[in-house]
């Protein structure tokens, strides 16, 4: 009998040696598997799609705030450049004045070009002339313009360069040695009874350069 229960024992033992193990694999064997179901996913597609409204919300908000501020910025930036040299000057306006500069005195030196921009800042402020650049500049009667690089196309083929750019911003922030110039021509190719008109119905003020300046 001792015999037999040792045998038994030695077999109840040796199950459970061999059942410990398959316990634990069974164990692993059913950690949780990913949910695939359609319910589940559906739902984070709906979260991604809020998130991006969100965004798209946020994005509009900081937009509208960015826009407002620049705004505001070209609105004090006008009202300073006003109070520098008494023309009121839109982004379109600089442009305008950036070229007619650029085709008038692209090869005179900087204060040249600062003189020319002075030119049709005191043609704005003059009560005999337009009252914006951009008339100033485009400013013709009949087939004659005001100035010859809007005639003859070059005010279209500029290429701005940055010295011109800087003589404008110098221009429009009052730096000003043209004396009140409301006109300026270049005699070598000033057709000859512009040149007679200049001399008997202007004030000559200076020569700068290849420019002589009247009002």
């Amino acid at each position: 009998m001792r015999k037999a229960a040792k045998g038994a024992l030695a077999v109840v033992a040796a199950l459970s040696a061999t059942l410990v193990p398959a316990a634990s694999n069974a164990s692993v064997a059913m950690a949780p598997a990913p949910v695939k179901d359609a319910s589940s996913q559906k739902v984070i597609i709906l979260q991604s799609e809020n998130h991006v409204v969100e965004n798209a919300n946020n994005y509009n908000r900081i937009k509208r705030l960015s826009d407002n501020h620049e705004k505001r910025a070209q609105i004090q930036e006008a009202a300073r450049i006003k109070r520098c040299c008494g023309v009121s000057v839109s982004a379109s306006d600089r442009v305008i004045l950036e070229r007619i500069v650029e085709a008038e005195a692209g090869g005179e030196d900087h204060k040249g070009k600062v003189l020319v921009a002075n030119v049709v800042l005191n043609r704005v402020k003059s009560k005999s002339f337009p009252s914006t650049i951009k008339e100033v500049v485009f400013a013709h009667r009949g087939s004659t313009y005001q100035f010859s690089p809007i005639y003859d196309g070059r005010y279209y083929t500029v290429n701005v360069s940055e010295d011109t750019k800087k003589a404008v911003k110098d221009a429009l922030n009052g730096v000003d040695p043209s004396q009140g110039a409301l006109y300026f021509m270049e005699r070598a190719y000033a057709d000859s009874d512009n040149a007679a008109w200049f001399d008997r119905c202007l004030t000559r003020l200076f020569g700068y350069h290849c420019h002589e300046f009247y009002k």
